[in-house]
């Protein structure tokens, strides 16, 4: 069922049928109560009756309807009565002229039968004993006409009400479901926009509910979706790039080794130079795997000692350190418990202590600090190397962005460790120093599973 019928029988026919039972329950309950006001009324002029019976000139039976005063004024409502003495006469009826058949006869004094033999009309018989004489029947005829007249007009309102409210609420849910339905398929419509070649279109948000969050999300994500898609191929363009050139110095290095003789000087030179390339691409080739790798792993978090991760990396470093001749300074505290993917995190920090290696000059300083402050975990590399330019340090953490300073190699290092921070729901961040470089990595220090 299409949405707009669906919410017109949801929101209409449901609540009109249930309506409809309703009236239809409290139009017998007021029929009823109506038909109830009835019966008393016979009762009290059976009562009024019943009393002064036998009253009459010389004590003949009688009622007193007729004598009253207000006879013509009660006349359109008031019960038609009939009196029947014991040989089942009728003795007196009243209006007079009205014509009584089959009169019902009562069979003890008193306990007066209330019912209707005619849906029409409403009888009640009470027999009346007079000493000496027998009983007599008092038998009291009501017209149900007003009350069924009253039940039309109860109809006829509560109908016209119903019909109205009806109309009303069916066109109101009628233009909300067609707005409703218009937003979806705007939505629909902007789904196979996610992931197209071109920037998804700004989205005016429609309202404040859940189809405006529901849209927002969408954009958020068409957003993301593009980016990513445009980051890739910059990715993709830059390690062609990248692997072009040592790819063509290896190509032309042996092209002319083989192109004529030449002596074990100049083919160990080659040679040379091809290793070299060789190990360039070997190391390009070891970050682009690295560096896609993490983007498509998932988080292997474990509750560990950071400091304890710290001190495997520079136990690994260590010859590395060594011999660059730099002095090593393990600081901070004493425990730092974390919660991350400790691959990872050990994998990031050993491309900051190797870019530390590779700049700060013989004789320097590196220290490596593990700090747990308010439940985020920081991990910091120092060395007093030549520093980062000044116009250079917005880009450090783009992939493949390589610096001016010499000894810059795939421009991967620090993009992999601004990922990896970024995985761990934290940052990476250049930290401002008189001297050298400092960069820190920060993340929650508990973090649920992803």
């Amino acid at each position: 069922m299409k949405l707009v019928p669906r919410i017109l029988a949801l929101g209409v026919v449901l609540p009109l049928a249930g309506l409809l039972c309703s009236v239809t329950i409290a139009g017998g309950l007021f029929r009823r109560s109506l038909v109830q006001d009835v019966d008393r009324r016979l009762l009290a002029q059976a009562a009024v009756e019943s009393v002064s019976l036998f009253d009459g000139p010389d004590g003949r039976p009688h009622v007193h309807m007729p004598r009253s005063m207000l006879a013509a004024e009660v006349a359109a409502f008031a019960p038609g009565t009939s009196l029947i003495d014991p040989q089942g006469r009728v003795i007196m009826s009243v209006p007079a002229g009205r014509a009584v058949s089959a009169a019902p006869r009562a069979s003890s004094a008193g306990h007066p039968r209330i019912g209707s033999p005619d849906p029409r009309h409403r009888d009640l018989t009470l027999g009346v004993m007079r000493p000496g004489d027998g009983l007599y029947t008092l038998h009291l005829v009501a017209s149900l006409a007003p009350v069924e007249a009253t039940m039309r007009s109860f109809y006829r309102a509560i109908g016209g009400t119903v019909a109205g409210i009806t109309l009303l609420l069916a066109s109101i849910l009628y233009a909300q479901a067609r707005r409703l339905v218009r937003r979806v398929n705007d939505l629909i419509a902007f789904v196979p926009l996610i992931g197209g070649s071109e920037a998804p279109p700004e989205r005016r948000p429609e309202g404040t509910d859940e189809l405006a969050a529901l849209g927002g999300a969408l954009t958020d994500a068409a957003r993301y979706h593009h980016e990513q898609r445009l980051a890739q191929e910059r990715f993709l363009a830059n390690a062609a790039h990248q692997l072009r050139t040592p790819l063509a110095v290896l190509r032309t290095e042996i092209d002319l080794a083989l192109r004529r003789p030449r002596d074990p000087s100049e083919l160990r030179e080659a040679l040379e130079k091809a290793r070299e390339e060789t190990a360039r691409l070997t190391l390009l080739a070891r970050k682009l795997l690295d560096f896609e790798g993490l983007r498509s792993q998932p988080l292997d978090l474990q509750d560990v000692d950071l400091r304890s991760v710290v001190r495997e990396v520079l136990e690994r470093q260590a010859p590395q350190i060594a011999a660059a001749g730099l002095t090593l300074a393990e600081q901070g505290d004493r425990a730092v418990p974390c919660r991350c993917d400790p691959l990872l995190v050990s994998q990031a920090l050993e491309n900051l202590v190797d870019n530390s290696v590779r700049f700060a000059p013989a004789g320097g300083r590196l220290e490596v600090t593990a700090r747990n402050d308010d439940g985020v975990c920081r991990l910091v590399v120092h060395d007093d190397g030549p520093g980062i330019p000044v116009e250079e340090r917005a880009k450090v953490f783009e992939p493949f962005y390589r610096g001016s300073t010499p000894g810059s190699q795939t421009g991967l290092g620090l993009a992999f460790v601004a990922d990896v921070a970024r995985r761990h729901g934290g940052q990476a961040k250049l930290i401002p120093s008189a001297v050298g470089t400092t960069i820190g990595m920060e993340f929650p220090a508990r973090r649920s599973a992803d």
